[in-house]
C-alpha cells in the first residue's frame, strides 16, 4: 500500500516559454504585458528582458494554469499549478523551483490521493503526509519519492507505527 511518488523532473513537465507570439498589450519586454504565442498560450505578467520574470499567469494551450512567480520564463518560488503533468492531473500549490516542485507544497492527484509536506526536484522528501483517498494515512520522512525511518500509517480503527529501510 505504500505509496513511491516519482511525481516530476524538469523533463516531465512538457512546458517551454519559447519567444514567438505577439505582444497584444501593455510591454512585454521590461514592464507588464500580455502575450499570445503561436500555439495559443497566453502569458499574462511582469517581463524582464524579453521573458516571464517578477509574478504571472501561464494559460498553457493544454489547458494547463500556472500562476505565480516566474524567473527567466521558468517558474520559481511560490506559485499554483493546475493541470496535466506526467500524463496525470494534478493541483500542485506550494514552492518550485527550475519549473518543478522543491520546497514545501500539497499536491492533490487525480486517483483522489493527496500529499502535504516536503519535496525536492519533484518527489516527496522530508516531513509529509499522504492521504490516500481509501482514508489510509501515512506519515513520516519521505526520501526520493519513498517514505523511510520512523512511519506511521493510519487506518480505519488501526494505527501502525514502525521502521521502513
Amino acid at each position: 500500500l505504500l505509496y513511491t511518488s516519482n511525481l516530476l523532473s524538469q523533463e516531465d513537465v512538457g512546458h517551454t516559454i519559447t519567444n514567438d507570439g505577439k505582444c497584444i498589450s501593455g510591454n512585454c519586454t521590461n514592464s507588464f504585458g500580455v502575450k499570445k504565442y503561436d500555439d495559443g498560450t497566453l502569458y499574462i505578467g511582469e517581463w524582464w528582458d524579453d521573458l516571464p520574470s517578477g509574478q504571472g499567469t501561464v494559460v498553457w494551450s493544454d489547458g494547463s494554469i500556472y500562476v505565480g512567480g516566474f524567473i527567466k520564463g521558468v517558474y520559481q518560488g511560490e506559485g499554483t499549478f493546475m493541470g496535466n503533468m506526467m500524463n496525470k492531473n494534478i493541483l500542485y500549490i506550494g514552492d518550485f523551483e527550475k519549473d518543478i516542485p522543491h520546497g514545501f507544497g500539497t499536491i492533490f492527484l487525480e486517483n483522489g490521493d493527496y500529499y502535504v509536506g516536503g519535496f525536492e526536484e519533484g518527489l516527496f522528501n522530508g516531513i509529509g503526509y499522504l492521504q490516500h483517498k481509501n482514508t489510509t494515512l501515512e506519515e513520516g520522512v519521505w526520501e526520493n519519492g519513498n517514505i523511510t525511518g520512523d512511519t506511521i500509517l493510519t487506518q480505519e480503527n488501526y494505527i501502525k507505527k514502525g521502521i521502513k529501510k
